[in-house]
């Protein structure tokens, strides 16, 4: 099933239509940005009865899932909306795949238990930031303490999506700056995914051809407040979010997780912080440590296709972007602190990345380019 996408300045009004005669509709949401944006005033406009969940926290834990879907089980909307960034549509996703339980929810997201195949909820997203992609997936992370745990079923898909890059006006330019690294990111790693398809990895090009020039822009004048790079900041994360419902994530996402839960950094620039290295890494791949299906030499083809993307959009090659996405962010000169990956690189994300990464792969790429971003700051002065 794919959802019903509608995308640009002004769609948000069309909410109402979209849950046509839903009678009961659950809320999901952040802690801040609902009711100060405009989202709050087109759900006081709903022709039905409206419950909240509100106060959703990034990277939301397992617990406060439980509760969101206690709240649903009780209610029993016909309708559930999330409203928010990735950690707000995440929590909708469960709550509208979960729901359905007889079980604790817990048991679904820390055990082996079927998730249930019965949605009969509407579920429609509403993303009020570009680039987590969540409102085009399948699967949500939620966290028990420092583990990430995964749903990922195709019932958790939307039935709709209602993307206006309006709502992301007043998201702070260091937030703006994050989100739009998990979506350049999503567009390289569907590219060069093991699981790639012909088709998601179209997509991802097409993804990256269109945020590469927004980012360029933005990052030069230091915000994203015009409301051109905002709809097309929008469009290009849509489509990496497509892309990586297909093709999934790679070693930049298995590696941040441990740097959003243990050091408090947002996901996308967790993500950035990877990235950068990983791009020469996965270039530098050999017959012996190769997982992409059609080899070294296609392997760096594909590579060298995205740079040459970024090239021609920014002048500059994509580590030097990510670089200047995590100034924007404010974390240009973070170091990734030295610790054993191993467990980061034991799961699927890692196995889907195109060439084998090891610990000692990490400590080398992240040290590496930590220097680099020494000697740019040094030459910058």
């Amino acid at each position: 099933m794919n959802p019903h996408v509608r995308i640009g300045p002004g769609v948000l009004d069309q909410l109402p239509d979209v849950l046509g005669t839903a009678r009961r509709v659950l809320v999901v949401h952040g802690r801040r940005s609902f009711r100060a944006g405009a989202a709050a005033a087109v759900v006081d406009r709903i022709d039905a009865e409206v419950r909240c969940f509100a106060g959703v926290r990034p990277n939301p834990a397992v617990a406060q899932v439980c509760d969101a879907i206690a709240l649903a089980r009780e209610y029993s909307p016909d309708a559930v909306l999330g409203i928010g960034g990735g950690s707000a549509m995440d929590v909708a996703k469960c709550v509208a795949v979960l729901a359905a339980g007889t079980e604790d929810p817990a048991a679904y997201l820390l055990g082996p238990r079927p998730i249930p195949d019965n949605r009969s909820v509407m579920l429609v997203q509403v993303p009020t930031i570009s680039g987590s992609g969540s409102e085009l997936t399948c699967f949500a992370t939620v966290y028990s303490g420092h583990r990430k745990l995964s749903l990922d079923h195709p019932s958790a898909q939307a039935d709709h999506v209602l993307i206006d890059p309006d709502l992301a006006a007043t998201v702070p330019t260091r937030t703006a700056a994050a989100s739009a690294l998990d979506a350049l990111a999503q567009a390289v790693e569907s590219a060069w995914a093991v699981r790639a398809t012909p088709e998601s990895r179209d997509t991802a090009v097409r993804a990256l051809r269109t945020l590469t020039p927004v980012l360029d822009a933005a990052t030069s004048r230091g915000d994203f407040a015009d409301p051109h790079l905002r709809t097309e900041l929008a469009r290009g994360a849509a489509l990496a979010g497509a892309a990586i419902n297909t093709s999934r994530t790679t070693a930049a996402h298995a590696l941040s997780y441990a740097l959003t839960a243990r050091y408090g950094i947002a996901h996308g620039a967790a993500v950035g912080l990877h990235l950068r290295w990983l791009i020469g890494h996965n270039a530098a791949a050999t017959d012996a440590d190769v997982r992409h299906p059609d080899g070294p030499e296609a392997l760096r083809t594909i590579i060298g296709d995205l740079q040459q993307i970024c090239l021609d959009s920014t002048g500059a090659q994509l580590e030097t972007l990510i670089d200047r996405l995590l100034d924007l962010h404010g974390l240009g000169d973070f170091h990734v602190p030295r610790r054993d990956w191993q467990d980061d690189l034991s799961g699927n994300r890692a196995v889907n990345n195109p060439r084998l990464v090891r610990t000692q792969d990490v400590l080398a790429g992240t040290a590496t380019a930590a220097k680099r971003t020494r000697s740019t700051v040094i030459a910058d002065v």
